[in-house]
């Protein structure tokens, strides 16, 4: 009896040290900036183009297979990210941006990640001044400030161990095109 209560005690051990361990998986976070919006005002919705440029969003985010959507609160972050929401049926977490004065928001919102999603891919719509601390913050390497671009696309792959990789790349049409 004492064979099988030790054998027990040793099984239970094994198995919250294998569940206490994070996840073996990288945690991906794809980042963009809005599509382009209809007027340069505060809180615009999207232009024709945006709208298409969400949809080439919603390609790419099913054949990442995201499982958690972040944006700002405003209406060109939303209007850019609802499609991909909708197709994957994955509510919309928002995470509220000063754009006169962002801070940490960069920092404060990689740390989110990295804590609610690590293991997960995570989708992330900013806006041209938050993109960047965002980039540096999961990555841990400098980037260009953001040009009046909304094709990139920043893919920042963070093993459990080790440094993240940064990957980036475009989706959708070219500007102008």
């Amino acid at each position: 009896m004492n064979r099988t209560i030790l054998g027990l005690l040793l099984l239970l051990s094994l198995t919250a040290i294998c569940c206490d361990r994070p996840s073996a998986n990288p945690t991906v976070v794809m980042i963009v900036r809005h599509a382009e919006k209809a007027a340069d005002t505060d809180d615009t919705p999207l232009s024709e183009a945006g709208a298409r440029r969400a949809q080439a969003l919603v390609r790419v985010a099913e054949a990442a297979g995201v499982d958690a959507i972040y944006s700002s609160q405003f209406k060109r972050n939303h209007d850019t990210v609802q499609p991909v929401a909708d197709r994957l049926g994955i509510a919309v977490t928002e995470a509220p941006v000063n754009l006169d004065a962002p801070g940490d928001y960069g920092a404060r919102l990689a740390r989110q990640i990295m804590q609610e999603h690590s293991g997960r891919t995570v989708l992330v719509v900013g806006h041209r001044n938050t993109i960047q601390a965002l980039v540096e913050s999961l990555s841990g390497k400098a980037v260009d400030p953001i040009a009046d671009e909304y094709s990139d696309l920043f893919i920042v792959v963070a093993p459990p161990r080790g440094p993240a990789r940064l990957i980036k790349a475009r989706y959708g049409e070219a500007k102008g095109m």
